[in-house]
């Protein structure tokens, strides 16, 4: 357990990275319709058309929000996290919101018609290879 604490702790800063990026992405991309220089990592721009329209609601704006205050709930817990020395329920809280974010993301970039491309892609170089 110490070990995988001691790792755990190590990704705490890229995660906190990741978290300030995508959010900051979130607002300037998102909300005010601004471009600024964290642009070069991208955009995903899902498709949602094909879903019924209460999935897509409830992907806008439940996922949409949860995701939001999930990494408004990040960035202000893993600086306390920083000064504790053990294992706290604030840390579970952080595994397990940063395990959703993950799943949230994922799906996310599943609908971006992009990825089905990049798929394709690949798939087309390995059976052509």
């Amino acid at each position: 357990m110490n070990k995988m604490f001691k790792v755990w702790r190590l990704f705490l800063p890229i995660f906190f990275l990741f978290v300030l990026i995508h959010f900051l992405k979130d607002i300037t991309q998102d909300i005010l319709k601004i471009s600024i220089p964290l642009d070069i990592f991208g955009n995903v721009k899902e498709d949602i058309s094909k879903l019924s329209p209460t999935a897509q609601n409830l992907y806008l704006y439940g996922f949409g929000v949860l995701s939001f205050l999930a990494e408004v709930f990040l960035l202000i817990s893993i600086p306390v996290l920083w000064k504790r020395k053990t294992f706290s329920n604030l840390e579970m809280y952080i595994v397990i919101i940063t395990s959703l974010l993950l799943l949230f993301f994922l799906v996310a970039i599943m609908l971006d018609p992009g990825y089905k491309n990049l798929l394709n892609k690949i798939s087309f170089k390995i059976t052509n290879g």
